[in-house]
């Protein structure tokens, strides 16, 4: 625990020192949400009967996709600090820590997480109470179980993450493909779109892969509108995340092997 406070503690003295970017950042997230609360209120104006539920509900989902994109997405960060540390060759300075290299990005990317989470998360649920008509949990059962899923969320989306990370030791650069990969797990995961409004075959493809319980599990908790029972989903991500973290683990031991420190 001393370990990963450290790396709290690094995270947010780095965001004290960068304070431009905390207001902009801030900023945009706010932007973002109100965007996506008037997209869903034009829409269910146009055509009410097309999204299986009521206006509050549908852009309380809107909204809510871009407040928790704002410190979920930090997960992603571990693959282009890998990517980043491999291009300029200074990754061995992360391997000689007395730190398992794993262990290290995760505690370092869970340091971001919950800066991002009170910086930006907070703020933006205060905002969204107060400005965009946004409804608590449909009951205080689904708050726990939302805020669990988010967790378990975060985890596989750390796990993917850090496969991509290990791509680019074997490709040496993950720039070419690495926003067209982000673009379609931002679209499956459901962030932008609930899942139940796809056609059921796309949908059911949808719900079969790891990337729906990055945003729509939970976010389909806190409306009310999961697919199939809350246990049934929160044990979909333990295994889910646990595979994806133990793949990690895995990959990693074989791609360490491609490693080539040179000098001292």
């Amino acid at each position: 625990m001393k370990v990963l406070y450290a790396f709290i503690r690094t995270a947010f003295h780095n965001a004290f020192i960068y304070r431009v970017d905390f207001w902009v950042r801030l900023i945009s997230i706010f932007i973002m949400m109100y965007a996506s609360y008037s997209l869903w209120t034009i829409l269910y104006r146009q055509i009410p009967d097309a999204f299986g539920m009521d206006l509050e509900t549908m852009t309380t989902y809107g909204v809510l996709g871009m407040m928790l994109v704002s410190f979920v997405d930090a997960a992603s960060n571990v693959s282009y600090y890998i990517a980043e540390q491999v291009r300029l060759g200074t990754l061995e300075l992360d391997l000689m820590k007395p730190l398992d290299f794993i262990v290290h990005m995760f505690y370092r990317n869970l340091g971001e997480f919950f800066l991002l989470l009170v910086t930006n998360g907070l703020p933006g649920l205060l905002f969204a109470y107060l400005f965009l008509d946004f409804n608590p949990p449909v009951s205080p059962e689904a708050g726990v179980a939302f805020l669990i899923s988010l967790f378990l969320g975060y985890l596989v989306f750390f796990g993917i993450s850090f496969l991509m990370g290990m791509l680019s030791i074997v490709t040496l650069d993950i720039r070419s493909y690495s926003w067209v990969f982000w673009s379609v797990v931002q679209f499956a995961s459901g962030q932008l779109v609930p899942i139940w409004m796809f056609p059921p075959a796309f949908a059911t493809v949808l719900l079969a892969l790891p990337f729906k319980d990055i945003y729509f599990a939970p976010m389909s908790i806190y409306v009310g509108a999961q697919q199939g029972s809350i246990a049934e989903i929160l044990l979909s991500q333990v295994v889910w995340a646990a595979g994806l973290i133990l793949a990690s683990w895995l990959v990693w031991l074989r791609v360490q092997k491609r490693i080539t420190v040179h000098g001292g």
